[in-house]
């Protein structure tokens, strides 16, 4: 099986989403820079032998692992979602339409910090 970083790339990404931690929490696990594993996840730098072990040993996975010969790579955990927010979308997805196309645009407006005025009853 030949090297390629990019399968580097994709299984570091891959074990640490699947690990639930972010670039800089896996960087302080590793004892690396935070650059070091930007670098290996984008491919463009391979992972010297001594920040390979550094991530086998943060990810709790083997070598082979990290370097992309694990055939039995994770798969990414669903992004975890409050209660509040899981609430409001199931609230969301009974809505009608037109409904929803107004819930949007107030949505927008909130998220662009417009005052919001109530306008007159027709």
């Amino acid at each position: 099986m030949p090297f390629n970083p990019k399968d580097v790339a994709r299984a570091v990404r891959q074990h640490r989403v699947a690990a639930g931690l972010t670039q800089a929490e896996l960087a302080e696990r590793a004892g690396l820079a935070f650059e070091t594993i930007s670098r290996v996840e984008s491919g463009r730098e391979p992972p010297s032998l001594r920040t390979a072990v550094g991530l086998a040993d943060a990810l709790a996975v083997s070598i082979d692992a990290v370097v992309g010969r694990d055939p039995d790579l994770p798969t990414p955990r669903e992004p975890r979602v409050a209660p509040d927010v899981r609430r409001l979308l199931a609230s969301v997805q009974r809505l009608d339409p037109g409904m929803l196309r107004h819930l949007n645009a107030l949505v927008r407006g909130l998220a662009h910090g417009r005052k919001l005025t109530r306008r007159p009853a027709p």
